[in-house]
């Protein structure tokens, strides 16, 4: 029996996701006081960074606590960790509401959908913690076969996991997002103001939003796609995977050529294979591999008919001479 270990660099690892929801909905929240008249007031930075700081200690604690709680149980599967994950992050949202830890209070009916992105990010931290953490085993008493490094030789392929398709998945809104705030650290820091040097800020958490909603469905199809192509022509190696993404993501391009102008073509055909070819990479990382199954059990009355398709029985045929004594065989 195994279990999760405790780790603080997978902790840390683990704390990236929800630090990047916490700073989109920081800086989707700032964007009300920049109305006209402001909605809100604009807080000031010891508060941001204070209430950034406190919500991302909240989650963290809540998710070490659900950690222990699998490993006291030995629980150690990739699905429950990331059931975990989303419930106490959920449960953190909840704590959060009922003690007035935010920055700005939610509009009436808006408290359900608010918690959705918390709780995905809870699942793909949680998620990432079991991958980074890695196993132990759980009894202190173990026989010689359990203390015994293991191996397997036998063929193994990679596995469909949906945990990995959604880390996947938002990876051209991630990729989209850091290009905005390249963009954006070339061009306008000499136009923008103080008054204004928000937008610096929200523009990113916006893009990033908006390109989650719009692609994360077509990419989680996308990803399964190079996963099942990878699967048909037995690769299993990283290297492989994000080769398969990159052509996919051309080729994706090349179906929507139709409905694109032809001048802005060559300009996706790169991002296209840079964000498949990541895409690819990652899922590879972060799937693992799996024994090959068994094949399926061959029901069978008759112990001659158990004959392998390139026997010689297969394509000849034995002749019986009807009122004879004797039979013969015959091509």
């Amino acid at each position: 029996m195994y279990a999760v270990k405790n780790s603080s660099r997978a902790l840390l690892a683990a704390l990236v996701p929800l630090a990047a929801m916490h700073a989109i909905l920081i800086g989707m929240a700032l964007l009300a006081t920049q109305t006209t008249p402001p909605e809100r007031a604009l807080p000031s930075p010891d508060k941001v960074l204070t209430f950034f700081v406190g919500r991302l200690v909240l989650d963290g604690t809540f998710l070490f606590i659900g950690h222990l709680v699998l490993r006291q149980f030995r629980i150690s599967s990739r699905l429950a960790y990331g059931l975990m994950g989303g419930a106490m992050v959920a449960l953190s949202y909840v704590t959060a509401i009922q003690n007035g830890f935010w920055l700005f209070p939610l509009r009436h009916g808006t408290e359900i959908t608010s918690g959705l992105l918390p709780a995905i990010a809870g699942t793909i931290s949680a998620f990432l913690y079991s991958q980074f953490a890695g196993f132990a085993p759980a009894a202190l008493r173990q026989d010689a076969e359990s203390r015994s490094s293991r191996t397997f030789d036998g063929p193994v392929r990679v596995r469909t996991s949906i945990a990995a398709v959604t880390i996947a998945a938002i990876v051209p809104a991630v990729l989209t997002a850091v290009l905005c705030v390249s963009l954006e650290s070339l061009f306008l820091p000499p136009r923008l103001i103080v008054a204004d040097s928000i937008f610096a800020v929200a523009i990113p958490a916006q893009v990033f939003l908006m390109t989650l909603i719009a692609t994360v469905v077509p990419s989680a199809v996308l990803i399964l796609v190079v996963h099942h192509l990878a699967r048909a022509f037995r690769r299993c190696r990283g290297l492989d995977y994000s080769v398969i993404g990159g052509l996919s993501g051309v080729l994706c391009i090349g179906l929507f050529a139709p409905f694109i102008p032809a001048a802005h073509i060559a300009y996706l055909v790169m991002p296209a294979c840079a964000y498949g070819a990541v895409m690819g990479a990652l899922y590879r990382r972060f799937a693992g591999l799996e024994p090959l199954p068994l094949p399926e059990i061959v029901l069978a009355n008759d112990e001659h008919a158990l004959v392998g398709a390139d026997h010689p029985s297969r394509r000849q045929h034995g002749v019986m001479l009807i009122g004879s004594s004797h039979s013969r065989g015959s091509v």
